[in-house]
């Protein structure tokens, strides 16, 4: 959950506050950059055992294994594959 200043920008770049919210639940608030907030994420989601949300698990996959480097012994889905040689092709 991320709370502009009075702006109503759908793109949140500078957040006055952030928060991480699991089931309903505000687990961690306050947190002082949204890059915190995204790695804290991840630690809760491994450390509580948790699944991705199915509307997001490509998404979460596909920054897990390629932008963090974590990976778990699966292979990338085809189209996440296809992506991450689309983003490295002119690297």
């Amino acid at each position: 959950m991320v709370v502009n200043r009075g702006t109503a920008c759908p793109v949140h770049l500078n957040p006055a506050s952030t928060a991480i919210v699991v089931e309903d639940d505000v687990v961690m608030s306050d947190i002082p950059r949204f890059a915190d907030a995204f790695v804290l994420l991840f630690g809760l989601i491994y450390a509580l055992h948790l699944d991705y949300p199915k509307k997001l698990s490509l998404t979460f996959s596909f920054i897990q294994k390629v932008l963090m480097g974590l990976d778990d012994g699966k292979p990338l889905k085809p189209c996440l594959l296809s992506l991450k040689n689309d983003l490295l092709k002119d690297v």
